[in-house]
Parts: structure tokens; sequence; C-alpha cells
């Protein structure tokens, strides 16, 4: 069975499973696991990293979710508040420090899908393990409607 109809058989059985339980269940990556359960599939290079990161900095508020098998933070920040130094994507506020080594991105998967809301929208950074570490969604119709300007100057897959 390819990943995708895998993904997509344990789901049906399974509808409240995150994605990374799903990887683990059917044996393909998260990445794999993410693009399967998407609508709107771009698997960008790691090269673009600087130009979606331009992209993000300029939305006015931005979602940041940020986990691991273990757990998860969700934070929202203003797009122009964050820096870059190296490897690490900085955001420094009074009520918060978010510190994320961006260096670690093999690949960024772009993606839509149908949400509770409406179209749900989210850059997220892909490590060599091809999880996912870092989400960015554009959550309101403005970012949205960048979000999906920028990535059509790019193939699906």
């Amino acid at each position: 069975m390819n990943p995708v109809s895998a993904v997509k058989a344990y789901l049906a059985d399974h509808p409240r499973a995150r994605a990374i339980d799903i990887a683990a269940a059917v044996g393909c990556t998260e990445a794999d696991a993410l693009a399967a359960l998407s609508e709107g599939v771009w698997r960008l290079e790691a090269g673009l990293l600087d130009e979606v990161l331009a992209e993000i900095f300029g939305w006015a508020r931005v979602m940041v979710l940020v986990r691991n098998q273990n757990g998860v933070a969700e934070v929202t920040v203003p797009g122009g508040l964050a820096s870059r130094r190296g490897d690490w994507l900085n955001w420094i506020d009074p009520a918060y420090n978010l510190h994320l080594r961006v260096g670690a991105t093999v690949e960024i998967l772009a993606l839509t899908r149908p949400g509770k809301n409406g179209l749900t929208c989210s850059f997220n950074l892909v490590d060599e393990g091809g999880r996912v570490f870092c989400r960015f969604y554009a959550r309101t119709p403005a970012t949205q409607k960048r979000f999906l300007s920028f990535v059509q100057n790019y193939p699906t897959t």
C-alpha cells in the first residue's frame, strides 16, 4: 500500500490521530503523513527558507506551533518581531522568547486543507528525520491570500 493510501486507511479507523502517530503506525515520515492529509501540497527545497521566512515576517500575526511526540507549544506572534541569526530564528518580546533552530530544515512543506473555519494554510519545517518541528499558520484571510500567492510560484506535488 502506498503512503497516501496507508495514511487515509489508518485515519478512517482512527479519525482523531495526529500525523506523528499516523506516521509511526504506517511506517512513513511525519512529513509524508501530513502531505497525505492535505489537499494542496508544495514540497519546497530548504534553499528557499530565507524566502519563506521573509514572507512569514511580512504577516501581521503568525501562529507558530512547535512540537514533538511529547509536547506542543503554540504562540501567536507579530511577524515583524522575528530576526534570523545564523541557524536560529528568534522572536523576542517582553511576554515570551521563542528560539527555533531553522538551520535544521531540509524541506519546507507548504500545505492547504479544509479546516473548521475555512481553509488552513501552513508552512512546515521538516528536519532530516522527516519530522515537522515547526509549523507557521496563515490564520487570517489576508495572510492566507499572501500564502496562496507565494506558493503559486512553485509546482504542487
